[in-house]
């Protein structure tokens, strides 16, 4: 009888461990600060890939401005594609300190590597949370990797 309970808590550890690790496939988060310099500003290379959810369209992104007291000015996130001269935007919720994601930004490309900024134009600590995935055309999610080049 101990032996079933225990394969009985031994599939709920697995399936409790297989649930955390998909959750986790599909949500990419990059969490920051940004110093007090108004010119501060982060950068990070996202890297797409063809995987099972296809071959990689585009990358969405979208911002929260975590940041509790006042200061700062407004947060955004840039993407650009592979150094070509295509650019999206986008910024944090208005009014900031809400607690919500600003829009969300999509940026066509392809397999390969995308430039993210996150950025501020006027002194004072801001601290961020930004969801990014490389998708396919449909919205289907594809291999996504981050490397950080700048921490501000």
């Amino acid at each position: 009888m101990n032996e079933i309970a225990l394969k009985g808590k031994q599939r709920v550890v697995l399936i409790v461990i297989a649930l955390g690790w998909s959750i986790n496939v599909f949500a990419h988060n990059q969490i920051g600060t940004l110093g007090d310099p108004a010119s501060a500003t982060d950068f990070y290379m996202v890297q797409c890939s063809t995987d099972s959810g296809g071959v990689t369209g585009r990358l969405y992104t979208q911002i929260l401005d975590g940041t509790t007291t006042a200061g700062g000015g407004k947060i955004s996130v840039v993407s650009e594609f592979n150094g070509d001269n295509i650019i999206d935007a986008t910024t944090a919720s208005a009014p900031v300190r809400d607690g919500q994601n600003g829009p969300a930004s999509i940026l066509p490309g392809a397999d390969g590597i995308f430039l993210m900024f996150v950025h501020k134009l006027k002194e004072g600590v801001k601290d961020y949370n930004v969801t990014y995935h490389c998708q396919s055309s449909e919205g289907v999610h594809t291999g996504t990797s981050i490397q950080t080049i700048q921490d501000q």
